[in-house]
């Protein structure tokens, strides 16, 4: 006996909606469907009162509202599945996700703060050479005299610069029995000097601004000066030089005597640098002065104190 197959009801607009809340499909995607579904019917009561066009028959009817259903369901799935396949798919739904998902990176282009540098400070020794040269007999600062002969002076050029971060000011300070600095005021005019204003100062530190540390420019010349007393070589060279007038072999050995006799006495000297920083802060660095070679002073060594 042959099986009977119940027909399927066709779905009414209940059931129509219910699978739509189900799907839960965009509002106006759900809202035109509806709007459609409801013209539709309303059409064909209008028919079935002779009010309208003529009735389609129950068949067609029912196909048509078949395929109706049929095509708005697989609308709905097909939106909600593209959309969840969107919305889970790594890259997001379009650009949009794709801007949401990234972390804004920072503008390249926009000002950045400036970053702030540690207060530091360092001695650059490298152009001092030992430049400079005899100036006669020894002038002693401390009690303001000229010695005789047998004691000379000597004047090294302060070609010795600081570098660092934030430094507004640099002051040095020379350690040494005879050592000093020789400060000489270029702006002293000839009426200055004749009412008692001095042109040479010998204190024991000198100041620089960081942004102009030239030791010499129009208003002062800032050199080291030390006194020593001159070795035997020395003397024999200046008393043939007083008696004998110029001579090339006395010259040569007193200035080869008056370089090593500097030389030793600026050995063992202590140069320190104090830095004054924008913030007010200081730092304060010393250094052991050192001739390598004193037969040749072409070259010194300054040596970084630590500790006590």
């Amino acid at each position: 006996m042959a099986e009977q197959h119940n027909r399927p009801q066709p779905p009414t607009l209940d059931d129509y909606q219910a699978m739509m809340s189900d799907l839960r499909a965009p509002e106006q995607l759900r809202e035109a469907v509806l709007k459609e579904a409801r013209a539709r019917r309303g059409g064909a009561s209008t028919a079935a009162t002779g009010k309208g066009p003529s009735r389609p028959s129950v068949f067609f009817r029912h196909h048509r509202t078949r395929i109706l259903v049929i095509a708005a369901c697989a609308a709905l799935l097909l939106g909600a599945g593209t959309t969840a396949l969107a919305l889970n798919s790594p890259g997001g739904f379009g650009i949009v996700n794709d801007l949401m998902a990234e972390p804004l990176s920072p503008d390249e282009n926009a000002a950045k703060e400036p970053v702030a540098k540690e207060n530091s400070l360092e001695l650059d020794t490298s152009q001092f050479k030992g430049g400079g040269g005899y100036s006669g007999p020894w002038y002693n600062p401390a009690d303001d005299s000229f010695w005789s002969y047998e004691w000379a002076g000597y004047k090294y050029h302060f070609n010795i610069r600081c570098t660092g971060n934030n430094i507004e000011t640099i002051t040095y300070e020379i350690e040494g029995e005879r050592s000093y600095f020789e400060i000489i005021d270029t702006t002293v005019t000839q009426e200055q000097r004749a009412e008692g204003v001095h042109v040479y100062h010998y204190p024991k530190t000198a100041t620089f601004d960081f942004s102009h540390q030239e030791s010499i420019d129009n208003t002062r010349i800032v050199e080291i000066y030390v006194g020593f007393p001159l070795s035997e070589s020395g003397l024999e060279a200046y008393r043939r030089l007083m008696a004998e007038g110029h001579s090339y072999d006395a010259a040569a050995q007193l200035d080869a005597a008056v370089e090593e006799g500097a030389a030793r006495e600026l050995t063992g000297s202590v140069l320190s640098a104090t830095a004054t920083f924008a913030d007010g802060s200081t730092q304060t660095k010393s250094y052991l002065i050192e001739a390598p070679d004193l037969g040749n002073p072409t070259s010194y060594t300054f040596t970084e104190i630590t500790g006590n």
